[in-house]
């Protein structure tokens, strides 16, 4: 048994850490220093909100060895009166790049690190202060009032994580380090769960490596979005629900819906647990509401405290109405019925090609496992906790279509692998009948056998 042991946890951790390099090579690639797909309202909102909050980030330029700084003029008119003057002022400091945005009044600068502060110095000293801020870093995508966007319509634990890495340094790989790690942590915990469940290292591999081949979380993975982060908190609600940890587990679905509220979607699974298994009210909402309460509103500290815990709370409610309608006839919209057959693929970026693509066979399987879903249960109880999930997140995406949400997309369904992969690894080791395949195996290596000696007899002769 250590061996088997021992060769599981080998072959699962070269898969991870595979699987987590092949995409941050990916990720890092020249061609993708840039902003990729949505990653352009998530990335300038998370710098804005660092901003207001007072943290300095920063960038440099390694080929030139500068550092990039945006100099935001306070509107259009304060840019026509001191843009030149600025520009003059970046190029006495041998300012080695330039871009002037179209679309909102900005200019971006890369100077020599050496001369990064000389120059805010200067520039303090002769554009008045009321007519410009600075916010240094990379550079923002040329939208329409994005220097004041913060993404308020989502919840903030995705934007927060996304924060994390741009401290670090505020250029793409590190935007995108923590939904790699996110997808890294994915596969440990859905590994975890198909083994608590079925207490087979086959199965349990056979999630993983659903997971780890996943194109839906591999491309959310390797672009800076907030759907990778719902796909960790939902992996990590599923597996504390299965391991009996359900206050634990509470807490989790909060942190899921902070990071987006499709997150919340398998809550009606953590009501129905609580109400078999708790024994007095109390502990009842403690479980399905406090707990869950606190792990929301923690991550949305940093967004109330940069507008006021009021305009949070106004926006947030008025972002429910947001959800319920439709965003026009969005060409790559996919309602939730077509990710089950990867109907249309939502493109984040081309050369090099990253579409958020479903997988058929992970989610068809989920339609085919309802019909033995009782004698599986039957077999391994703890299925029905990610089936549960499963079912109840597709259940309020139809709700939400509805309901007038009608504009939905492919990389939604993100969320739906973590509990895909534990039901297909545990499903497909108690229904499929193993002693064919290693049998098989078995002849298969006898008829090689015996073809080699009848080569090795013919050749004697």
């Amino acid at each position: 048994m250590d061996w088997k042991r021992t060769a599981f946890i080998l072959i699962s951790g070269l898969l991870i850490i595979g699987s987590f390099w092949y995409l941050y090579d990916f990720a890092s690639q020249p061609k993708l220093r840039d902003y990729i797909g949505d990653e352009v309202w998530y990335v300038p909102a998370s710098r804005n909100v660092l901003h207001r909050l007072g943290v300095e980030l920063h960038y440099i330029n390694e080929t030139t060895n500068s550092a990039g700084v945006n100099i935001i003029f306070i509107n259009t008119s304060m840019r026509i009166k001191y843009q030149y003057p600025v520009e003059k002022i970046a190029l006495r400091y041998n300012a080695t790049y330039e871009k002037e945005y179209l679309k909102f009044p900005a200019v971006y600068f890369e100077i020599p690190v050496e001369n990064l502060e000389p120059f805010l110095d200067e520039l303090s000293s002769e554009i008045p202060s009321d007519a410009y801020y600075v916010v240094p870093g990379y550079w923002y995508p040329d939208k329409n009032n994005i220097q004041n966007y913060l993404n308020l319509e989502h919840p903030f634990l995705g934007k927060d994580l996304i924060m994390l890495g741009m401290i670090l340094e505020d250029k793409p790989i590190n935007w995108r380090l923590p939904g790699l790690i996110a997808f890294a942590i994915i596969q440990i915990l859905i590994v975890l769960t198909t083994y608590r469940i079925s207490r087979s290292y086959l199965a349990s591999l056979i999630a993983l490596l659903f997971s780890a081949a996943d194109p839906t979380l591999q491309a959310t993975a390797v672009a800076a979005m907030l759907d990778i982060h719902v796909a960790l908190f939902v992996a990590l609600f599923m597996a504390l629900l299965v391991f009996e940890r359900r206050r634990a587990s509470g807490f989790a679905i909060g942190l899921a819906a902070a990071a987006k509220l499709s997150g919340a979607f398998g809550w009606p699974v953590l009501l129905v647990r609580a109400f078999k298994r708790e024994n007095s009210l109390p502990g009842f909402l403690l479980t399905i509401a406090v707990f869950p309460a606190i792990g929301f509103i923690l991550p949305n500290v940093p967004a109330m405290v940069a507008v006021g815990p009021q305009k949070w709370f106004g926006e947030f409610l008025g972002s429910f109405r947001w959800h319920l309608s439709s965003k026009g006839g969005h060409p790559a919209a996919s309602p939730f019925w077509q990710w089950f057959i990867n109907k249309k693929a939502f493109a984040l970026h081309y050369d090099p090609n990253i579409f958020a693509q479903t997988d058929p066979f992970l989610l068809l399987g989920m339609v085919l496992f309802i019909f033995s879903m009782p004698w599986l249960y039957k077999r391994k109880p703890g299925i029905l906790a990610p089936f549960g999930v499963f079912w109840s997140t597709v259940g309020l995406f139809a709700l939400q279509y509805l309901l007038g949400g009608t504009t939905q997309f492919s990389f939604y369904a993100t969320v739906l692998v973590p509990p895909a992969a534990v039901v297909m690894g545990v499903a497909l080791n108690e229904l499929l009948k193993w002693e064919a395949f290693r049998e098989s195996l078995w002849i298969y290596l006898e008829w090689l056998l015996d073809v080699k000696d009848r080569v090795r007899s013919r050749l004697g002769r």
